[in-house]
Parts: C-alpha cells; sequence; structure tokens
C-alpha cells in the first residue's frame, strides 16, 4: 500500500513539472494585442509572407484569413514556435534586420523557438513572447508599434521593460 501512495505521488509530481513547462496547449491560436476578452475590437498579428521573409503587422480579425491563425507548437526545453497557418512552413521570427531592439517581427522558414510567459492571470490572462537569448545583455520582447503611428501597426522587437512597449499578447483558441 505504501509502495503504491509512494508511486502515485512520484506520477503526479512529474505530470505536475511537465504542465508547469507549458504555458499553452499546442493547437491553433489567433492572438492580439491586450489583456481582456473584447477581442472584435482589437487587432490580430497577420503574417504577410513574400518570396524572401515577409512582415508581420496588426490587423481586424477576419475570420476568413488563415493568415491571422498561428500553429503553436511547445518543445522540450519550454519553447514554443508560431507557424502561419495560411503560409504553411513561414514562422513568426525576427525579420531581415535580425534581433534587434526596433527590428520589425517576419516570417520565415527557419523556425525561431520563443519563450512564453503569463504575464497576468484571471479574466485578464495575457502572455508575453520573449526571444531566447539576451541582446546586448537585455531581453528582447514582442511588441506591437504605438498607437501613435499610422495603421496598421507593425509588431516588432523591444527592450524589455522599454516605456511605449506593448507587450500583453492573449492568444484565443481557434477551434
Amino acid at each position: 500500500m505504501r509502495q503504491t501512495i509512494l508511486a502515485l505521488v512520484a506520477l503526479l509530481a512529474i505530470v505536475q513539472v511537465v504542465l508547469a513547462q507549458q504555458v499553452l496547449e499546442n493547437g491553433n491560436y489567433w492572438i492580439y494585442y491586450g489583456n481582456y476578452q473584447v477581442p472584435k475590437t482589437h487587432r490580430f498579428v497577420t503574417a504577410e509572407p513574400d518570396a524572401r521573409a515577409g512582415r508581420v503587422r496588426t490587423f481586424p480579425r477576419n475570420d476568413k484569413s488563415k493568415l491571422q491563425v498561428w500553429r503553436l507548437k511547445n518543445h522540450k526545453n519550454g519553447q514554443v514556435t508560431l507557424e502561419s497557418k495560411g503560409a504553411r512552413g513561414k514562422y513568426l521570427s525576427p525579420g531581415r534586420s535580425g534581433a534587434l531592439p526596433g527590428a520589425y517581427m517576419g516570417v520565415t522558414t527557419t523556425a525561431q523557438k520563443w519563450n512564453v510567459a503569463k504575464v497576468r492571470g484571471g479574466p485578464f490572462t495575457a502572455f508575453e513572447l520573449t526571444y531566447p537569448k539576451p541582446v546586448f545583455n537585455k531581453t528582447l520582447v514582442v511588441s506591437m508599434d504605438s498607437e501613435d503611428k499610422e495603421e496598421p501597426y507593425y509588431v516588432n522587437l523591444a527592450n524589455e521593460g522599454v516605456d511605449g512597449a506593448r507587450m500583453a499578447w492573449k492568444f484565443a483558441r481557434v477551434l
């Protein structure tokens, strides 16, 4: 009896560790900026692939556009890749400028891994996507252009904690 209980406790501990590493489940998601549930007024991350790298901007939701749907895949190290469902084989990645503060995001054929962390809980659950390696000793986060700029807003990289960096992303599951 004691061995059964110990085995059950060990199994539960292993399951808890595995689940703790996955912040989001594998699947298809709409990604939008915000920290509450009002998707009709939000702007959704949209892939714009081209022959070279493509770019990523935010547009109002279009249920017919598969370019706004991202396939999230978890990896063993707790990182994720995001592939455009509308442009298979194109992944969210730093654009042609590379991983630098202020660089616009793009879609490339190289699967870029990202760290994802929950920054708020409850009904205001939001996530932060960060580049896996520090750049100039700073963490780079996926951000969105300021609303002061002309639409459509570009998705870019920013140093974490910089004023004006808009980093709270929502992931809405696509069924």
